[in-house]
């Protein structure tokens, strides 16, 4: 999995960084079929405690994920956004495990 960190405008310490690679692999291991994520993280200025805004889209063969959330840490934000992930790709595996609809069809003659 290709793993890309944005910060535009921010200055974002490899503490910070390395703790989302961490929980990010973990998703990777929920799922061998993503191949890539690419996370944002940015201030807003127009919120006062909940400032630090973390995006991130999974690319999963045939789909994307895209989860937004706001925190007064990325760390929170990630572990947030993770815990979001991980419940959405529970959902998509367990859909993916549904037998298909039955058709049947009757004809009289």
């Amino acid at each position: 999995m290709i793993i890309e960190i944005h910060s535009p405008n921010l200055k974002a310490n490899n503490k910070i960084l390395d703790g989302i690679k961490r929980k990010i692999l973990v998703l990777s291991h929920l799922s061998e079929q993503i191949s890539r994520a690419e996370i944002f993280l940015t201030e807003d200025d127009s919120l006062r405690k909940e400032n630090k805004v973390f995006k991130i889209r999974l690319d999963i063969f045939g789909d994307a994920l895209f989860v937004h959330k706001n925190a007064s840490s990325f760390e929170r934000a990630a572990t947030s956004a993770v815990r979001t992930l991980k419940s959405l790709l529970k959902q998509k595996t367990e859909r993916r495990n549904e037998p298909p609809d039955e058709i049947t069809s009757t004809i009289n003659v």
